[in-house]
């Protein structure tokens, strides 16, 4: 089966494509073995550009043949999950961390590309596990939604 995967010159990406770049450097949340989104086994992953693609996420942008169509793209996980479970959920983290996140999933591709590993789902390096760190909500987030932390505030000098 051939998926295609957005190139690093395809801008302004969709919304579709940028939620697989950021998918494609976040761990699953649905598992505790999966890094980041893989391709499935016997899948052909080719760069696409982000016009005229049909996705199981709900972008069907053009009708015709399976011959004339581009490939779909990749939006589901060797471990079984889609690319929401894979951090790229806007729904669940917001428009803005969607942004963030989306933003450095575009410069981590920067640096795949240039080192022309951006269809290797398998390579990292040092950088790559690095800014990967990031893909996660940030401490400043997940301690305000803390029930301990409004606790204490409540009890403290106001």
């Amino acid at each position: 089966m051939k998926l295609s995967y957005p190139s690093t010159s395809d801008t302004p990406l969709t919304d579709t494509a940028l939620a697989l770049k950021i998918a494609r450097h976040s761990p699953c949340s649905a598992c505790d073995t999966c890094p980041a989104l893989r391709p499935p086994p016997g899948s052909e992953v080719v760069l696409g550009d982000d016009d005229g693609h049909r996705s199981s996420l709900g972008e069907l942008n053009q009708y015709g043949s399976d011959e004339e169509d581009e490939p779909a793209y990749l939006d589901s996980c060797v471990c079984g999950h889609d690319v929401g479970d894979h951090g790229a959920n806007e729904a669940e983290i917001g428009k803005d961390e969607f942004s963030r996140r989306g933003r450095l999933a575009v410069r981590l591709d920067e640096i795949l590309q240039a080192t022309d590993k951006l269809l290797d789902f398998e390579y990292t390096d040092d950088d790559i596990l690095a800014l990967r760190q990031q893909m996660r909500l940030p401490v400043s987030l997940i301690t305000m939604h803390s029930p301990s932390i409004g606790e204490t505030w409540c009890h403290g000098n106001l």
